[in-house]
């Protein structure tokens, strides 16, 4: 076989893949993801800090705030791609991820800006490592809630 019938040959090959994944709701495309991702980002950090006003707001931790939230991301992703498949149910674990740590950096902040201190005074990776280590570390019933928050979230978008 020459190298023009094995060029040909692989040219005949990516042109089925084209066709077959824009053919194919499964597939999305480069700027598909980046509006996904970016979609999802913005759901994300909005639902992150109403759930932290919330909870700031009437002193409960209440286990139903967290799945309601990864249910609200997972419909907003799926809503943006188009699709459900497993590639948009991780992206949607991601984000949903990001919303809990946004919470618990809004639940965080809140105090200290009625104390008057602003934004220009924290540093927002200092208080995104504390919002981490808060999720996971301090309360056990809460990171487990979380995590069941984060299943729904992947199996909602499933």
């Amino acid at each position: 076989m020459s190298f023009q019938d094995k060029f040909k040959e692989y040219q005949e090959k990516q042109e089925a893949k084209k066709y077959f994944r824009s053919n194919n709701d499964q597939f999305l495309d480069s700027s598909q993801w980046v509006k996904t991702i970016l979609g999802g980002l913005v759901v994300a950090i909005a639902v992150g800090i109403i759930l932290g006003v919330v909870i700031s707001t009437l002193r409960i931790t209440s286990s139903i705030f967290y799945l309601i939230c990864g249910y609200v991301i997972a419909m907003a992703v799926t809503r943006i791609a188009g699709v459900r498949s497993q590639q948009v149910a991780i992206v949607s674990v991601c984000v949903t991820l990001v919303c809990f740590i946004v919470g618990e950096m809004t639940m965080m902040y809140l105090p200290l800006q009625q104390l008057g201190v602003g934004l220009q005074h924290l540093n927002l990776i200092d208080l995104f490592v504390t919002g981490c280590k808060s999720l996971f570390v301090e309360d056990l019933f809460t990171t487990i809630i979380a995590v069941l928050g984060l299943f729904i979230a992947y199996q909602q978008s499933q």
